[in-house]
């Protein structure tokens, strides 16, 4: 039977998974575990009783999420046995499911939200036949977020098999897309600058995605050093609404039978609430959803645009607007930069500076004052960083994200 699950210290079968199913007699509502295996089970006999959830990260606690009662994680509730024989009937009953997930966003630049969710927007973007049977993805994001849950259906629907590969060393990545031969990925932008630089090229994978954060040109070029067989595409997604669509470099297209479920007002996407979770902080103008992404258009008639920034990121030094994506940019095309995250610090004069924390690679020497020299040309005055910090690591979000 086909392997559901390739972790550090085991596999777990789709047999396996049956029969752990099959011998549950209860379910934790709120669970919170570190092990992978027992969080899908857990996960999937929720889905399978129609019963609702609520995910958490196996470190968060009362302090992140104040308005949970801590005390019921890990609490068993009873269900009805069930009795799946074959992985078709465990699927159709996951994917016909009638449970409420409540899911939070990531919290880059606050306190998270809550969002609640139905299994048809959780699956939306799930593509299933036998062009998409036998892959083996590298598993690197959080499953307890939105992106871990949309992986984890594409793969569980077509009987895939999940490489658990979250938060692990750059070697460790590596180790494991050879070990068994890996064929895609989905992470964030963070996750694969942390694969750089390219040492030499990896034949299994075809298929690679990037979404949650926005990516650059340069950081295309150096994936597709590492894995030449692999198509890239980009997904615009988010924990209100799920995945809505992709890119194959950093130019989204809104489909045009959808097109007129989006507008943009002061540059920033709206989207129509029949794409929403449902939670008490969404704000709607006129049945449309503010998502706090600036774009720009690149095609307007076409639907075709390009991600800008976060509107809650953008920096005032001075009277000026700095986007702090662009300013990365131009860091990380520098030689010797694995990655650069940008923000702003108040300042008694120009109400905020621009400052930089950056992540060298292993052999490179470049030090602040070199990386400023180099961002003179490239950079009108007042967006380069006034103070840039050399750090050996950058600040993650629970879902892998650089945390502003």
């Amino acid at each position: 039977m086909a392997i559901f699950i390739h972790s550090s210290d085991k596999d777990y079968t789709y047999t396996e998974l049956i029969e752990s199913v099959n011998q549950c007699q209860s379910y934790r509502p709120m669970c919170q575990t570190k092990d992978l295996c027992n969080y899908f089970v857990n996960f999937i006999v929720a889905l399978v009783s129609n019963s609702s959830l609520i995910l958490v990260d196996a470190d968060s606690g009362q302090n992140d999420l104040p308005e949970l009662d801590f005390n019921q994680v890990n609490t068993l509730v009873t269900i009805e046995k069930t009795n799946f024989t074959t992985v078709d009937e465990l699927i159709n009953a996951v994917l016909n499911s009638t449970s409420k997930v409540t899911i939070f966003t990531s919290g880059t630049t606050g306190q998270p939200k809550k969002v609640v969710h139905t299994i048809n927007t959780l699956t939306r973007s799930v593509r299933k036949g036998n062009r998409y049977k036998d892959q083996i993805w590298a598993y690197a994001y959080n499953p307890t977020h939105m992106a871990g849950l949309q992986v984890f259906f594409q793969i569980f629907a077509n009987q895939g098999t999940l490489v658990d590969v979250f938060n692990m060393s750059r070697d460790v990545v590596y180790q494991m897309i050879d070990k068994f031969s890996i064929t895609h990925i989905s992470a964030t932008p963070t996750f694969y600058r942390l694969l750089l630089p390219f040492e030499r090229i990896h034949e299994s994978v075809i298929r690679i995605t990037l979404g949650g954060e926005k990516s650059d040109s340069h950081l295309y070029e150096s994936i597709q050093q590492i894995f030449p067989n692999a198509k890239i595409n980009n997904v615009y997604a988010s924990t209100e609404a799920g995945s809505l669509f992709a890119a194959k470099d950093d130019c989204f297209k809104i489909p045009k039978d959808i097109l007129n479920q989006f507008l943009v007002k002061d540059d920033e996407l709206l989207i129509h609430k029949s794409f929403l979770g449902e939670s008490s902080s969404f704000i709607f103008d006129n049945d449309f959803y503010h998502s706090g992404d600036l774009i720009e258009w690149v095609n307007k008639e076409e639907g075709v645009f390009r991600f800008k920034s976060r509107r809650n990121e953008l920096i005032n030094v001075g009277g000026y607007k700095v986007n702090p994506a662009e300013v990365e940019d131009i860091i990380n095309s520098l030689d010797g930069v694995q990655q650069s995250i940008v923000y702003g610090r108040s300042n008694s004069i120009l109400g905020n500076i621009v400052v930089a924390e950056v992540q060298l690679t292993l052999e490179s020497m470049l030090t602040d004052i070199d990386i400023r020299q180099q961002l003179i040309g490239k950079l009108q005055d007042f967006k380069i960083p006034r103070k840039i910090k050399i750090v050996k690591s950058l600040e993650l979000t629970k879902t892998g994200k650089l945390k502003r």
